[in-house]
């Protein structure tokens, strides 16, 4: 049993130790992370790809303002990690990177995200009605003003200033704060509807399978996982009885010839889902409709509702990449972190000393026990 402190001046002590080792932890931490890596998206979309060349594979996209972690730069390629730990290289024209300062003062700024379903225009300020950028659904800006005719002034990720009309954002704050509306997550598959496939598309201008489905629950605040594959492992997870679906449910089909998941649906009502194959549309479940597709092998499902905050499906304000959310400080938490063996979303990067590469840093053992320590004695 572990004896409390009760002399004032023992507890005084110890409370101003601790005060003392969190500012030098936050003052330490805060110069290894102006190195380090982090940045946003600066233009309507990245492209992501799976080696640091244009001729490589396009593996996915981050739209304007998406918070990006930048783990190491090669001949002008960012190796990047988005929000929800998806990796790949980006051409460092489509990077704003940004110091730990700079970082944490967007992540207090009142913002907003853009979430009309088309794709729309940031107007300058300074020459009315001139298109300064495009902008597509998920982008995130900062709000800098209002104006009498309903628009909003944002600034860019480049520190460009422009006007966007304000009925075609939400205040990024109010996102992912309550269950999503599935019925506003069909309605905006649906209006996708025609819109080209695009392998590694995450945008409504062009997308993949399992790029629509991140789109429509983006919209909704709710950041999911890229792939299908990913995907298919959260939320709670469903049969093939599709009697059992939900509107809003995502279906996953698997490979014939290795069972491997391979494509994804949103599921809307009576067998129908929507979905990106060739062009954005709707087909069916029932082997008896004229819409079913018999080299769609359904394989599961997964309910996304009522599964909110689980692995791979996290409300954006509860995203660290997106907001200052200060770390447990429990001691489970910290014995898990002791164990822990795979990398954590919150390690920093610092640069190698003599190399110019960053590389990712986690706090020592020795610190994260001290800072525990401390927390244990003036409880």
């Amino acid at each position: 049993m572990r004896r409390k402190i009760t002399d004032t001046a023992s507890f005084c002590f110890f409370s101003l130790m601790k005060n003392l080792f969190t500012f030098i932890s936050a003052v330490f931490l805060s110069a290894t992370q102006i190195f380090a890596g982090e940045g946003l998206v600066k233009i309507a979309a990245g492209c992501i790809r799976a080696t640091p060349s244009h001729s490589s594979e396009l593996v996915s996209q981050a739209v304007m303002g998406t918070p990006l972690r930048l783990l190491d730069n090669d001949s002008g390629w960012w190796l990047v990690e988005t929000p929800e730990g998806y990796q790949g290289y980006m051409i460092s024209t489509s990077v704003q990177p940004l110091d730990s300062m700079s970082m944490h003062r967007w992540r207090e700024s009142p913002r907003i995200m853009f979430t009309d379903i088309y794709t729309g225009r940031i107007l300058s300020t300074d020459s009315p009605g001139t298109p300064i950028s495009d902008i597509h659904a998920g982008s995130v800006l900062e709000v800098t003003g209002y104006s009498p005719d309903d628009s909003i002034d944002v600034k860019m990720p480049d520190g460009r200033r422009g006007r966007l009309s304000s009925g075609s954002t939400t205040p990024l704050g109010s996102m992912g704060t309550q269950e999503p509306d599935t019925d506003a997550v069909i309605t905006m598959a649906r209006a996708l509807m025609g819109t080209s496939y695009l392998w590694g598309g995450t945008t409504p201008a062009a997308m993949d399978c399992s790029g629509l489905a991140k789109i429509c629950y983006l919209n909704q605040g709710i950041i999911l996982q890229r792939d299908a594959s990913q995907q298919a492992v959260t939320g709670k997870i469903l049969g093939t009885d599709y009697n059992e679906y939900r509107k809003g449910d995502l279906v996953f089909f698997k490979s014939a010839a290795t069972g491997n998941i391979v494509h994804v649906g949103i599921y809307d009502h009576d067998g129908l889902y929507v979905h990106s194959s060739g062009r954005v549309k709707v087909n069916s479940l029932d082997p008896e409709s004229p819409l079913y597709i018999p080299s769609n092998i359904l394989a599961s499902a997964c309910r996304i509702t009522g599964n909110i905050g689980t692995p791979g499906i996290t409300p954006i304000t509860c995203s660290r990449a997106y907001f200052n959310i200060k770390p447990p400080v429990s001691l489970t938490a910290i014995v898990e972190e002791l164990r822990s063996t795979t990398p954590h979303p919150t390690y920093y990067t610092r640069l190698t000393p003599g190399t110019g590469a960053s590389a990712p840093y986690k706090p020592s053992t020795l610190e994260i026990v001290l800072d525990c320590v401390f927390s244990l004695l003036t409880e």
